[in-house]
């Protein structure tokens, strides 16, 4: 989508809503590359965090023109980790055992029926600490710091938007409005501009919440004086929340809870 906003004649700035708390470094990567793309092009990027923009979520918005943040925006969590299991005694317990020709000192050193080979582990931090000074450095390069300077606020720590505008990892504190407007004003847009949203084509999930609204059953049903609950008519607004019921799995217990307030 940064991509296709990009390429698009009409686009003078763009303002990337940052709300993940990351999880996985190739693509995290492709994300952030996209947005060092876009600037490249001469088109100012405004990246907004909203409740959570962590570790890969702070990893796309780095190369921005422009960080903001809510002051309660959970940020930073600049770090890396890999896990790696082995269930060698468990197995044993079942009777099961595993067994084969090796070819080299490395062959099999991801079979979890065998702990783990120190010498394949060593391979594994290196890969880990390879990942956090690629990760610390490009923070470094992006903010105008030195390693040292942000390696001292990485380490995985979680900060909030406040605390990360002390540390300057992000410029300024505000919501989306206000990214749009710095935006804006980086693009030197005058007074009157549009704006338009880029987002990922429903899924067959999401047309169907929406169809429910323009239902004809639903709409017959009504013609009978027969009152709906209230948030039949916000479906079409929740279709995006209730996308993570595609999530849910038999057989596991899964609740969730959609706020009809308005928070202040």
């Amino acid at each position: 989508m940064i991509r296709a906003a990009r390429e698009d004649k009409h686009t003078r700035a763009l303002v990337l809503r940052v709300d993940s708390p990351g999880g996985e470094v190739y693509a995290a990567e492709q994300i952030r590359r996209e947005v060092a793309l876009t600037r490249a092009a001469g088109i100012p990027v405004v990246v907004s965090m909203g409740d959570v923009a962590a570790s890969g979520g702070y990893w796309i918005s780095m190369n921005a023109n422009r960080i903001m943040a809510e002051p309660n925006t959970i940020t930073g969590s600049i770090g890396i980790f890999g896990m790696y299991y082995s269930v060698p005694g468990t197995l044993a317990k079942l009777g099961i055992a595993s067994d084969g020709v090796a070819t080299g000192p490395m062959a099999g050193a991801f079979d979890i029926t065998r702990p783990l080979d120190p010498k394949v582990g060593a391979v594994i931090q290196a890969i880990i600490n390879k990942g956090y000074r690629d990760f610390v450095g490009g923070v470094a390069k992006a903010r105008g710091k030195s390693f040292d300077a942000i390696d001292a606020i990485a380490q995985g720590r979680v900060w909030t938007g406040r605390q990360a505008l002390q540390r300057g990892l992000v410029d300024q504190l505000g919501g989306l409005d206000d990214a749009i407007g710095e935006a804006a004003k980086l693009a030197k847009l005058a007074s009157g501009y549009p704006v338009r949203y880029e987002e990922a084509p429903l899924s067959t999930f999401e047309r169907f919440l929406i169809s429910m609204k323009q239902n004809a059953m639903v709409t017959t049903l009504q013609g009978y004086g027969i009152h709906l609950p209230r948030w039949v008519a916000q479906v079409n607004a929740m279709a995006p929340d209730l996308a993570l019921l595609r999530r849910a799995e038999p057989g596991k217990p899964n609740v969730y809870a959609y706020c009809f307030c308005t928070p202040h």
